[in-house]
């Protein structure tokens, strides 16, 4: 089975914490986002790092804008569910941008990154996709005929991330996400930036502290 939850921010806490106790060997928990296991090598996140390796559920989160973007890096890039991931470990996965998964037969767009509230769009920081990883998410879609069971993304288009938030700023990766909500076949999209849990339709889903099931 497929879950997803929101930013984890490397709470470790959050792993025994009985919103969790139901997966099982051979599921699957997305995080939207912010991981945050991997930061600073410190020998707490060593220890964390490896209570999360023996979970018996798969871990897989797409990049959030709170990572350290150069320790992700140096991570082995793999082959994984007929995608590309970097592997943490046996059982952790961190999701490429703009690339495609097919896992329990469930065809996945993942699409991680966003821009941080100090930041400035013509000095665009690592948690941004760059314009080729852009360009590799629409050619995964064309391949798809633009049809896929289910999206995951940090941020949020940008006509949702206006309806929960009308002061929100918008930048060009939400302007990017409207033309692939608007312009793509999908039966869920869940997203966790906004760091709440609000459904804002039954397909489109603001996550943070909840657990959805996706079948």
């Amino acid at each position: 089975m497929i879950y997803i939850t929101g930013d984890t921010h490397g709470d470790i806490e959050i792993f025994s914490e009985r919103r969790l106790d139901h997966l099982k060997k051979g599921d699957t928990l997305i995080i939207t986002g912010d991981f945050g296991f991997i930061w600073d090598d410190s020998k707490d996140e060593v220890k964390n790092l490896k209570k999360l390796s023996k979970k018996k559920f798969d871990i897989l989160f797409v990049e959030g804008t709170h990572e350290n973007f150069e320790r992700l890096k140096k991570y082995d890039e793999v082959n994984y569910h007929e995608g590309t991931a970097r592997k943490i470990a046996d059982n952790i996965y961190c999701l490429n941008r703009g690339e495609l998964y097919s896992i329990e037969g469930k065809t996945i767009f993942a699409l991680g990154g966003g821009l941080l509230p100090e930041a400035d769009e013509t000095n665009r920081t690592p948690s941004m996709p760059t314009d080729e990883e852009l360009e590799y998410a629409v050619v995964n879609l064309e391949e798809q005929r633009r049809r896929v069971d289910l999206i995951v993304t940090h941020e949020a288009p940008a006509s949702v991330k206006r309806m929960i938030d009308r002061s929100a700023e918008i930048n060009d990766l939400n302007i990017f996400l409207d033309t692939v909500m608007h312009n793509t076949r999908w039966k869920k999209w869940y997203f966790g930036s906004l760091h709440r849990d609000s459904a804002i339709s039954d397909k489109l889903i603001c996550v943070f502290e909840e657990v959805h099931r996706f079948e």
